[in-house]
């Protein structure tokens, strides 16, 4: 009997403070409509909760009232007023976690739930982030934090407080606080990344610089100190302390969840990019003929200057040989050894001096080894083209199967002297996909099909 008269007082006095509350606002000014609707819900709240026995009927009965009345665009922002006002007194606090709880206790079933504590959530960001109520100050130590950020952590405190079993609660509000403002801010830098044209909207600041996580952690850290005004040794914020050390803890532990998301997707996105970049199968086919084509000018253009040099000596020998017979054979005969007169003498020397004319470059040319540098660059161009979209693996993969289809030796030999050279004229800003450390890592490995591909030609 004594306990039912301590629940109808509790409830009288809980009643009758909001009942007055009420019927001073109106004195001073009139009521507005957020104010009014979310008095109305706290009186049902409280109302609820004195007069069900049952925390699971108060449950049920609250999230039912709170989706039924808030569950709208235009009417969630009363939710953060409902908390306001339970949260004014010490006696009506405790009611703010019946309120949060309630909205978790029939999610299993209904989805609207999930899609209302989540847009609530969302919503304290927004406000919290254009700064469209005022702040709270920390009457001990003066901290300024935001509204949201006051009602989101006291109500944390005050589930806490009603049992830790809400933790779990508390880290799914908390958890998709951090996870939507971070994909906030990814989208807001993604947005400042792209082009913007002379049209778009200019990036305005948000009011509050702190996230709200940042600000209810703090928030709860604050309120976790105890500053003794009596001897007693004990602590009454020693659970407060826990709860922040462990939101603490949930903050870690989703910022490198997300960290690892981001690099999980940038390493897929880069995966991505670098295969688009790779040669198809059918380049690779179809730069095999012009790849054994340069190879051979390749292995010409190496010999071109030697036959050259050849071409050179036997020309200026054949312009000396008749030169210097002319010379000795007029010697022998200015000395009487050989029966010649003037006109004879004259003769020889023209014939002689004849063969400077007869064997110049100019009708020596023909003889000279073809300059094959166009058809060359040609090739090159084409092979090029190809080699700068290979990674390593694709590159000594295509090596090794154009070994098989080289016949000369001298071409087998030029294999790592041809390759060097096609990436020596691949220009750097074209983004070649080898690295000279890798391109020379796949020449040492083809070395060994070199060899063996020389011996097989040889005998």
């Amino acid at each position: 009997m004594t306990c039912i008269l301590s629940w109808k007082r509790d409830y009288f006095v809980h009643w009758s403070y909001l009942m007055n509350m009420a019927k001073k606002e109106e004195r001073i000014e009139p009521q507005s409509g957020s104010q009014s609707i979310a008095q109305k819900l706290a009186q049902k709240v409280i109302f609820i909760s004195e007069r069900e026995m049952e925390i699971e009927k108060v449950y049920l009965q609250i999230g039912a009232e709170l989706l039924s009345k808030l569950h709208h665009p235009d009417k969630i922002k009363y939710f953060q007023s409902l908390l306001q006002i339970l949260l004014e007194r010490e006696e009506t606090a405790p009611y703010a976690s019946h309120a949060v709880v309630s909205l978790f206790w029939q999610e299993p079933a209904k989805v609207e739930f999930k899609e209302f504590w989540k847009s609530l959530v969302e919503m304290a960001v927004a406000g919290h982030s254009t700064g469209d109520m005022p702040s709270y100050r920390h009457p001990d130590s003066g901290r300024i934090f935001s509204a949201y950020a006051h009602a989101m952590g006291e109500t944390f405190i005050q589930m806490m407080k009603v049992g830790s079993d809400n933790y779990d609660v508390i880290t799914q509000m908390f958890s998709h606080c951090i996870r939507y403002e971070n994909d906030l801010e990814r989208e807001r830098r993604e947005a400042q990344s792209k082009p913007r044209s002379k049209d778009a909207e200019k990036y305005t600041a948000p009011a509050n610089p702190k996230k709200l996580y940042d600000d209810i952690s703090d928030y709860i850290s604050e309120r976790a100190i105890h500053r003794a005004r009596t001897l007693n040794p004990d602590n009454p914020n020693e659970f407060i302390q826990i709860l922040s050390d462990r939101m603490r803890s949930t903050r870690r532990y989703v910022i490198q969840d997300l960290i690892n998301k981001d690099s999980l997707e940038k390493k897929r996105a880069t995966e991505k990019a670098f295969k688009e970049k790779l040669a198809s199968a059918e380049e690779l086919i179809f730069a095999g003929k012009p790849f054994l084509e340069a190879l051979k000018l390749f292995k010409d253009a190496k010999l071109y200057n030697n036959r050259y040099v050849e071409a050179e000596k036997k020309r200026l020998t054949l312009q000396l040989v008749p030169l210097i017979l002319a010379l000795g054979i007029i010697g022998f005969g200015a000395m009487d050894l050989l029966a010649l007169n003037v006109m004879e003498m004259v003769a020889i020397g023209g014939a002689g001096i004849s063969g400077r004319f007869l064997f110049s470059q100019k009708m020596f040319n023909r003889f000279y080894p073809k300059d094959i540098t166009g058809p060359l660059e040609e090739q090159v161009a084409l092979v090029a083209a190809v080699f700068q979209k290979c990674s390593k693996e694709q590159l000594a993969a295509f090596l090794r199967k154009q070994l098989k289809a080289i016949n000369d030796p001298q071409q087998v030999n030029l294999v790592s002297d041809f390759v060097t050279y096609v990436f020596s004229v691949i220009p750097k800003k074209r983004g070649r996909i080898l690295s000279r450390i890798e391109l020379k890592e796949s020449m040492d490995s083809l070395s060994w099909h070199i060899a063996r591909a020389r011996r097989g030609l040889t005998g």
